[in-house]
């Protein structure tokens, strides 16, 4: 059923997504779907939960993957959060949709689990005197700004004729400018 609401979603978009188009498009009873989601806000949930999950993940691969080098790791894991915008439209479109209930205990685990990743980083680099001093948290919420502006122009194509390999030069450019204001010199 989350495939096929995924799919909904990167055919026509998350104002698309109903339980009923759902269980239409797999072939059982309009009703079935509330068997799993008390309603379309239940879904969307789960789904922002999957893509918080996924995030958190492959941020994780992308900065253990990158060695010790604050810098390669910070421009890896910005890669992958602007890629996981391409990679996975639908899921990005559900996590960010704000049709997913904020208040879910889970949905709210799920989004700290992510931003932890994002923090722990900032907070490391703080200890060892690479990046300047200030609260984490208000470093951690202006990355991610960043990586998100990036990876909602990249899924809107704004980069599109970059193709693959520019779009990894635009992301690699955007956050070594942001990562150097976040340095001491």
């Amino acid at each position: 059923m989350l495939e096929e609401a995924l799919a909904l979603i990167e055919e026509h978009g998350h104002a698309s997504l109903t339980l009923r188009e759902v269980a239409r498009r797999i072939g059982v009873s309009h009703a079935a779907p509330y068997r799993h989601f008390a309603d379309r806000r239940a879904l969307m949930t789960e789904l922002a939960i999957q893509a918080a999950a996924e995030i958190a993940a492959r941020t994780q691969a992308a900065l253990d993957g990158a060695g010790d080098d604050i810098r390669a790791r910070f421009l890896s894991a910005g890669f992958v959060y602007v890629h996981f915008a391409l990679d996975r439209p639908a899921l990005f479109q559900a996590a960010f949709s704000g049709e997913a209930d904020a208040e879910d205990p889970r949905m709210q685990e799920a989004k700290q689990r992510s931003f932890g990743i994002l923090l722990e980083f900032i907070e490391a680099a703080q200890r060892v005197g690479a990046f300047r001093p200030g609260p984490p948290e208000e470093l951690a919420r202006s990355v991610w700004a960043m990586h998100h502006g990036l990876a909602t122009l990249a899924a809107a194509g704004a980069f599109a004729a970059h193709g693959p390999e520019g779009l990894r030069r635009v992301s690699d450019d955007a956050h070594a400018r942001l990562l150097d204001g976040l340095m001491l010199p």
